[in-house]
């Protein structure tokens, strides 16, 4: 019976921490055709809350873990160049981290380019990032995203 007791509390308690999960950055994550038929954009446009902030994607490292794409499967395809801040980015320096930092608030769009050798190509991945705002930091978050070129 204790055993039972102690089972449900612990189930409880995991419910009320997921329940408490704060996630201030809400994403849109699309695949866009480019001119040329063999180009193609990923699109990533982050939702940040307000008084949250997302980090950029150029930040030296040793602070908040910067927004990054992140390859899993790449089949016919390969991705070129590096992930670009579309929106541009603020700049400051933060006193937590004790750095300049690069972030966005509000809203961000951030793509990144594959080249497709062969169809249909198939690519998938995540967008690792961290958001914070004056009390609180988010743990470092994935966004997992895949596609289909046909």
């Amino acid at each position: 019976m204790k055993k039972l007791i102690f089972a449900l509390g612990f189930i409880a308690i995991a419910a009320f921490a997921q329940a408490q999960m704060i996630v201030p950055v809400k994403w849109d994550v699309e695949i866009k055709p480019l001119k040329g038929g063999n180009q193609y954009e990923i699109v990533a446009t982050a939702k940040i809350d307000m008084g949250f902030k997302l980090y950029g994607v150029n930040m030296e490292d040793g602070g908040p873990v910067k927004t990054s794409f992140n390859f899993e499967t790449l089949e016919n395809c390969k991705d070129f160049g590096k992930a670009v801040e579309v929106t541009p980015s603020q700049t400051m320096h933060d006193k937590i981290f004790d750095m300049e930092v690069t972030y966005f608030k509000d809203k961000a769009v951030i793509s990144h380019k594959v080249w497709v050798t062969e169809k249909p190509a198939k690519v998938a991945g995540y967008i690792q990032w961290m958001s914070c705002n004056d009390e609180m930091c988010t743990p470092p978050t994935d966004e997992e995203f895949e596609f289909v070129i046909e």
